[in-house]
């Protein structure tokens, strides 16, 4: 039953993050492309954007299996991964980290009730 409710040993992580874009270099299409393109060479999954107008995006990283975000296969993120998806944002040119929140619970989450 664990399994089935992936709680105890069988809980997955992932985290929400914020950043900023300089919206003189990219627009928000191509500095969501930028970002999208760096998750999925890491083999994860990306929930989230930004509106029109707007230089920040956010969201929430997940392990991405077998090409799609609902998988019965086992995957999470670690404090590793928080911390270079932290790195790679603030050594990209007009990029920067504003937020990169504790793991959490990919399934039963920080989400409000």
């Amino acid at each position: 039953m664990r399994k089935k409710l992936r709680v105890g040993e069988f809980q997955e992580f992932g985290f929400a993050i914020d950043f900023r874009f300089d919206s003189q270099k990219y627009t928000l299409d191509q500095a969501l492309d930028h970002w999208i393109e760096f998750v999925e060479s890491q083999g994860w999954g990306f929930g989230g954007g930004g509106g029109e107008g707007s230089d920040i995006l956010s969201g929430y990283l997940v392990i991405w299996l077998s090409g799609c975000l609902v998988s019965f296969e086992r995957g999470t993120l670690g404090e590793a991964d928080r911390e270079h998806a932290r790195q790679w944002l603030d050594n990209q040119p007009g990029f920067a980290c504003i937020q990169c929140v504790e793991l959490s619970d990919v399934w039963h989450g920080p989400w409000e009730e």
